[in-house]
């Protein structure tokens, strides 16, 4: 499977323009900005955007795009920020009242086909029900997830790398939610392990079974901390995180909303009902489900033809 290219590949070009480096638009915090410079100022190398007024727009446009993907708990990723969907998205709730959300829409419709390989950018409707479905992680690249995770330079960064992979491939949070999680949320019983989550969409999610063991140790280990950015309470801790882990050559990146996939993938290859899931989820139905059936392996003939009569 080919990777999908991401926010950092963006910077491949031979000159660095000369304003670029000390750029950053005004409104956005020096926390975020860290996270979604290398998109921003990557995306302003590849389509050579100069100081001029139509270029300084263009910067500022992709700048509100990927901070609003932040809070979303969407990955600066170049496929998922300038997808079709996520671009709509933004525009009809990330600038709702805004009299510029023609100008913005139009700007990253010219853009989005320059910078992207893979988001599929054609004639599009106005609006869109939901953002681009990131891929899921494949097992032996989650393989690979679990021994980056152990090999972190310091020992912060390994029990945040366990703990986002655990709550992501294991209760399918993403960054609205995986930086809210204390010891608190995580209940431990006779029925198993489950995860108390907030808002958006506060809910019980049942941890998968093969993720229990990791679970609690990254929450034994947290005394009254958050499992995931310790004492921050930034609002763009995870994200900031997931940007300093250190990965091999090579090898797959940490994203929250792949391994959200990932988890929603187990659950089908599981058989879990679709309502259950979507509740478990936090969505509002099983749309999203359809982009991920592709990624479910098939079932054996005859296990197939016992499920589709009922048969257990």
């Amino acid at each position: 499977m080919e990777n999908v290219t991401t926010a950092r590949a963006c910077a491949q070009t031979t000159e660095e323009p000369s304003w670029l480096p000390g750029y950053r638009p005004q409104r956005i915090n020096a926390g975020i900005w860290r996270v979604i410079r290398p998109f921003v100022i990557g995306c302003a190398e590849r389509l050579a955007l100069d100081e001029s007024p139509n270029g300084l727009r263009t910067a500022r446009v992709l700048a509100l795009l990927a901070e609003w993907c932040v809070s979303e708990g969407l990955d600066v990723d170049l496929e998922i920020v300038l997808d079709p969907a996520t671009v709509e998205r933004f525009v009809a709730v990330g600038l709702k009242g805004n009299r510029s959300q023609s100008t913005y829409r139009a700007v990253l419709r010219r853009v989005g086909p320059l910078l992207t390989r893979h988001a599929g950018w054609e004639p599009t409707p106005a609006t869109y029900g939901r953002l681009g479905t990131a891929l899921p992680y494949s097992p032996s690249e989650l393989r690979a997830l679990k021994a980056a995770a152990g090999s972190q330079p310091t020992r912060a960064r390994r029990r945040a790398a366990r703990a986002i992979l655990a709550l992501g491939a294991g209760a399918g949070l993403d960054g609205r939610w995986v930086a809210q999680i204390t010891p608190s949320e995580v209940i431990a019983d006779r029925n198993g392990v489950a995860i108390q989550v907030g808002a958006p969409e506060a809910r019980l999610v049942p941890v998968l079974a093969e993720w229990h063991a990791e679970v609690l140790d990254v929450t034994a280990t947290a005394g009254t901390a958050f499992l995931v950015g310790g004492t921050s309470t930034s609002r763009n801790r995870a994200s900031a995180l997931v940007s300093y882990l250190v990965v091999g050559h090579g090898q797959p990146k940490f994203s929250m909303s792949r391994l959200r996939s990932t988890w929603l993938v187990r659950h089908l290859e599981l058989g879990t009902r679709l309502p259950e899931l979507a509740h478990a989820a936090g969505l509002a139905d099983t749309r999203v489900l359809s982009d991920l059936l592709t990624h479910v392996p098939a079932m054996e003939t005859a296990d197939a033809l016992r499920a589709l009569q009922g048969i257990r």
